[in-house]
């Protein structure tokens, strides 16, 4: 069923006991809670906002940046039921296993699980996300370059999707217009969760479990602000919350003319062998196919330069064996404790702390990019399949250029998965450390981001996560 606490004040779920408290009804919210809801289990569904977008809810992702430039916090992402599926664009990829085998960098690098312990749910994100499960790498160029597949969503938007499902079943109620303030219990043990509605509506939620599934962002803020109050009551006071925070820098590196085939296949990677080789990270580079137009003046300003090729690109432009691209590259970013979540002293409407986030590209992420456009550059020639022309903050190692797209508005890490509480906040489980049962779920708990977009591993996590409540 839903309800919505803004408009009543629920006094009739005060006293219920729940198996599961979700908190946050995104992709990851919605999907566990279907999961355990199935399996009979009593879940409440808990929505800060409300079935559409409100100017109340959406207030209380403002906040601060600091560091490098970067897209605004409110912008970036949606406070009603669905989340950010009601704008995400669609794009997907699952991780691969290398990206769970990054320990050549160090040890801020390990997950503490492999991939082989995500992929059995793989399938099933894929039915949900409705796309087809037809990840395998398309063609391994050589022992460099491999293209990749990327699979688009419709995109679902999962409010749509699941709004009549959820409002008919007798196990889940959606909490709508719900914001978390507090939490209560036993030490390590939340035995209740407390809620507020912008009118003033009181509710309490007592469960066996919590589960925090608020964001890549919010998830951070929240562990930070409880731990504030309440000093290692519920949890580990000394994880580092909000640190090792994480996006997919976005940027348009110049523009090439390649080989037709080499433009429709679009999506390239480094292989695992030559970033292990080269001790990097993931750089997924996109050839955007341009108009005939731009292709013309792409051939013209190679002629003025080298008139024999481009004597020999006007040749081939004419019988459509080359195009015109747009190429563009976003590569995952290491997990650095300077990029971090904090609290600030300035409060939302609830009194809840606003955050700063600061957000900086590493020297070892400008490595990453140059060293994959190092190895894709040398691919090409010695293929002869396409000439790069690059800009000049890429040739000359200048500044990143603020007026591009600048990042993915993909909120990774700050409540990341490790080990040992030294270098993350939830065990390989996505329990908080030293908590009884306090979970987190979503893309801040990546031990490191990969290059591919977050939805469909969030999924993933989600169905297994489900799986291990169950």
């Amino acid at each position: 069923m839903i309800a919505d606490l803004n408009s009543d004040p629920l006094l009739n779920f005060n006293q219920s006991q729940f198996d599961v408290c979700i908190v946050g009804s995104g992709a990851a919210g919605i999907t566990i809670a279907l999961q355990l809801e199935k399996q009979g289990l009593k879940v409440a569904l808990c929505e800060g906002g409300g079935l559409d977008f409100s100017i109340d809810s959406q207030d209380s992702y403002f906040g601060s940046t600091t560091g490098d430039p970067y897209l605004s916090l409110e912008g970036s992402r949606l406070r009603y039921f669905g989340g950010s599926t009601n704008h995400w664009a669609g794009w997907c990829r699952p991780f691969s296993a290398i990206d769970f085998n990054r320990g050549y960098l160090g040890e801020e690098f390990v997950w503490p699980i492999s991939n082989n312990d995500i992929e059995p749910y793989l399938a099933k994100a894929c039915d949900i996300l409705e796309i087809p499960n037809q990840f395998e790498d398309a063609n391994q160029r050589d022992k460099y370059i491999k293209t990749v597949v990327t699979e688009f969503s419709p995109p679902v938007r999962f409010a749509k999707k699941y709004k009549k499902d959820i409002a008919a079943y007798s196990n889940m109620v959606l909490f709508l217009n719900s914001n978390l303030i507090d939490i209560s219990g036993n030490d390590r043990t939340i035995t209740a969760a407390q809620f507020i509605s912008f009118s003033g509506n009181q509710l309490t939620i007592n469960a066996n479990k919590f589960i925090f599934a608020m964001g890549g962002i919010e998830n951070s803020r929240f562990l930070l602000w409880f731990n504030q109050k309440y000093q290692g009551k519920y949890f580990t006071s000394t994880l580092p919350i909000g640190q090792y925070w994480m996006e997919h820098p976005h940027f348009t590196l110049g523009q090439a003319i390649v080989d037709y085939q080499i433009g429709k296949d679009r999506f390239y990677l480094l292989t695992d062998e030559t970033q292990i080789h080269k001790k990097i990270l993931g750089c997924g580079f996109r050839l955007d196919l341009q108009p005939e137009g731009a292709t013309e003046e792409m051939i013209k300003e190679v002629s003025c330069l080298a008139p024999k090729l481009g004597k020999k690109l006007v040749s081939l432009a004419q019988h459509n064996l080359i195009c015109g691209v747009r190429f563009r590259a976003a590569w995952e970013q290491s997990p650095s404790t300077s990029n971090t979540i904090t609290l600030t002293h300035a409060t939302d409407r609830l009194g809840i702390p606003r955050i700063n986030l600061n957000w900086q590209k590493s020297t070892f992420d400008r490595l990453t990019l140059t060293e994959s456009i190092k190895v894709f550059n040398n691919w090409m020639l010695n293929n002869d399949w396409g000439r790069i022309q690059l800009q000049e903050w890429v040739t000359n190692n200048l500044a990143y250029p603020t007026n591009d797209e600048l990042a993915g508005n993909h909120h990774m890490g700050g409540t990341r998965m490790a080990s040992s509480p030294r270098y993350g906040v939830v065990d390989k489980n996505c329990k908080v450390f030293g908590s009884n049962n306090l979970y987190i779920i979503g893309s801040s708990i990546f031990t490191t981001s990969g290059a591919n977009n977050p939805t469909l591993p969030i999924t993933q996590f989600s169905l297994r996560l489900a799986d291990h409540l169950m």
